[in-house]
């Protein structure tokens, strides 16, 4: 069943590439697609993906409809993903990448009765990120007022039984005892 799944992706992929190297042969205006370098992606975590759409004089294409597929290399996976206008020709999308490895990102854009598919680029996917593990509870302290107190009082406390000591020492009812 995943062999199955695997080839209709690959065809598929080829498929619209074929189609969109069709539509540029009949002379129609092409585009040039720049994909962003992601920030330290990793396999389970959200990363956004960027392309600028520009025309080969460099400027922008704006108003597109983009459609990301980011489709796994030598392997079975793929992401779809809308992607949204940021600024001119700037389109981007967030979307989690479920494994490392090799990634390629194709780009379709449709606008003004016509669309275009481009290989953007690659990303590399680096392994998941550790999961969190819980600290152990901070060890509870003590306030220094608390301590110092607790030594005054223990100095206080040795100050009066020394006292009553010596003062038992000096009574004449303490020679009596002797």
């Amino acid at each position: 069943m995943r062999r199955h799944r695997s080839i209709g992706l690959l065809a598929g992929t080829l498929l619209a590439l074929a189609f969109a190297g069709s539509a540029l042969a009949k002379g129609q205006e092409g585009a040039v697609v720049a994909l962003d370098p992601p920030d330290d992606p990793h396999a389970g975590a959200p990363i956004k993906v960027g392309v600028l759409i520009t025309r080969p004089d460099g400027s922008a294409i704006r108003g597109e409809e983009v459609m990301f597929q980011v489709v796994k290399s030598g392997g079975i996976g793929l992401v779809s993903a809308q992607a949204s206008e940021d600024s001119m020709g700037h389109y981007s999308a967030t979307l989690t990448l479920p494994d490392r490895g090799s990634w390629t990102v194709v780009v379709t854009a449709t606008g003004d009765g016509m669309s275009e598919t481009f290989h953007a680029g690659d990303l590399q996917i680096g392994p998941p990120l550790p999961t969190a593990t819980p600290a152990e509870p901070a060890t509870p302290f003590v306030p220094a007022w608390l301590l110092i107190a607790g030594l005054l009082l223990v100095a206080l406390v040795a100050g009066v039984g020394g006292r009553i000591l010596a003062t038992r020492r000096r009574s004449p009812v303490a020679a009596d005892r002797i």
